[in-house]
Parts: C-alpha cells; sequence; structure tokens
C-alpha cells in the first residue's frame, strides 16, 4: 500500500466521519503530502524522506501548517497500525523533530505611533477599520474573531462578547471595557446597516446573496502607509493590548483569561476569575476608561 492509497483510506474511513471542516482541510494537506509522497510504500517511508518532506514544506508553509502535515500523517500510521492490522517496527513520524516555530515578534508600539494609526484609520471613508482597530487594542481579540462578531454576540448592558466555535477553536467571551462598549455601540447603530444584517462589520453583498465580513487587509496596509508605520500587522494590536493590561496591572490569570489564553503552568493552578469580576477589575485598574 502507497502512502497515497493509505492517504485515500484515511480520508473515506476515518476523516469523512469528522466536522466538514475538519475533513476539508483533511484533503488539502492529504493532496500536499500526495503530490510529495504518495508513490512510497508506506512501509519504506523512513524518517529521512518526512523530514526532508517538512523542510521543502517550511520553504512555502508556516510552522503551524507543516506541524498539521505531520500530524495528519501521524495519525494515518497509528489507525493503520490499530485498525487496519499492518504491522511497522514503529510510526517514523516519531522521530521527525517538528519544525521550529519562528521566532516571537517584537514590535510593539512607539510613543505616538498609536495615535497617527488611528487618525489614519478615522479619514476612511466608512468607520469600521477605526472600530476594528480600538476592539482590538481593547479586548485583545484577533482579527477574525472581530470580523466574525454578529449583534446578537454582543450583551452590552453585562459588557460581555461571545466569541462564537471556529474550526478548531472553541467558542469563549470576552469582557468589555468602556471604550469597547462604545464601540460596539457605534458599530450596532450605524445608520449604513442594511436592515436584518446581523454581522457587525459587514462588507458588500455577495453573488450567493450572502454577505461576508468586511475585507480589511488592503485598508489595514493603506493606514500603516499613511500613519508612517513600518513593520506592523493586524495581530500586533493583540500584543499591545496584552501589554496594556499587564501595564495597567492586570494579573496573568486575568490576562490569560481574557485573551483565551491557556492557563499558566504552575504548581497550584488558580481558578479562572468570573466575567463579572474581569469587568469589575478592567474598571478597577482604568483600562478602557
Amino acid at each position: 500500500m502507497t502512502v497515497e492509497t493509505a492517504l485515500e483510506w484515511f480520508l473515506e474511513r476515518v476523516s469523512a466521519a469528522k466536522s466538514p471542516a475538519t475533513h476539508q482541510r483533511e484533503q488539502r494537506k492529504a493532496r500536499q503530502i500526495a503530490a510529495r509522497l504518495g508513490r512510497i510504500p508506506l512501509r519504506d517511508l523512513t524518517p529521512l524522506e518526512i523530514a526532508d518532506y517538512r523542510d521543502y514544506r517550511l520553504r512555502e508553509a508556516s510552522a503551524a501548517i507543516v506541524e498539521g502535515d505531520l500530524a495528519l500523517l501521524r495519525e494515518l500510521y497509528d489507525v493503520a497500525c490499530t485498525t487496519w492490522g499492518l504491522h511497522f517496527e514503529a510510526n517514523p513520524l516519531h522521530a521527525v523533530a517538528p519544525p521550529r516555530p519562528p521566532a516571537g515578534r517584537e514590535r510593539s508600539f512607539e510613543r505616538g505611533e498609536m495615535v497617527r494609526l488611528l487618525a489614519a484609520c478615522d479619514r476612511r471613508p466608512t468607520p469600521m477599520l477605526g472600530w476594528i482597530v480600538r476592539l482590538a487594542v481593547q479586548t485583545a481579540m484577533g482579527k477574525e474573531e472581530i470580523l466574525r462578531l454578529r449583534t446578537g454576540d454582543v450583551d452590552l448592558a453585562a459588557r460581555v462578547a461571545t466569541i462564537r466555535k471556529h474550526l478548531t477553536r472553541p467558542m469563549r467571551q470576552v469582557p468589555l471595557t468602556r471604550e469597547a462598549v462604545r464601540v460596539l455601540r457605534e458599530g450596532m447603530a450605524y445608520p449604513e446597516r442594511p436592515a436584518g444584517e446581523e454581522l457587525l462589520f459587514f462588507g458588500a453583498l455577495g453573488k450567493d446573496g450572502e454577505r461576508a465580513p468586511v475585507a480589511i487587509d488592503k485598508a489595514f496596509r493603506m493606514v500603516l502607509l499613511q500613519a508612517r508605520l513600518k513593520g506592523f500587522r493586524f495581530n500586533d494590536l493583540r500584543n499591545e493590548a496584552l501589554t496594556r493590561m499587564a501595564a495597567a496591572g492586570l494579573s496573568e490569570i486575568e490576562i490569560v483569561t481574557i485573551a483565551g489564553l491557556p492557563l499558566p503552568r504552575l504548581a497550584a493552578r488558580p481558578a479562572r476569575p468570573t466575567l463579572a469580576e474581569l469587568v469589575a477589575r478592567l474598571d478597577a485598574v482604568g483600562l478602557g476608561a
């Protein structure tokens, strides 16, 4: 059985039983793997050949994507042994080092840069980009989390935004600063919002009659140029939010809870604070006041 045939079996008998999004993602990964390793018999695939594939893929994809490819191969061998009755001396994936993650980004805002960025956003024809940037800094939400927000996901009275489950990311809830509430209230009252539109930050009507979230990548690059900011990505706004939370005096457990990050590895793992407690702490430290 070749790697390509084994992948076809896996997609049909294992992956098809997973969620549609996961199945589609594994189909894409399987095509990439089969293009390079498909003709090799499954029994003869060596760690060296897998490492060569890893290094080849790293030239065109991120470390996280390549690790996903290797995870699919790893699961394929496990299923072949436990379910299909095939026997191997060892799973060759266990002898392959994972791709090295990229170095963390250290770019942060310097004096005056945030003011210039927001001013450039506010000169846009519509206020949406300015709202989205402000929300990222106030809540530490990622770009996709903000763009997927719907009016029903926001409780202004309780000052909580609900981030829906997406792909492998579970649902979570984010406490809102006073400034975040102001921004969301403006967005929900936007006079150009089409009747019945639930997306907070909506784009143009598609050919299928559905609206996707507003596309901001090109507009964000433009405002970075206008604000004379170099080396920035949208995700740096999330990092700025985390830095501000730490500077304001929020504890590590409070910050990781707001940002949806894993709990720190401590001998005694503290309990996560409640949303009501986090809202009160945001007010107490003056964040977003």
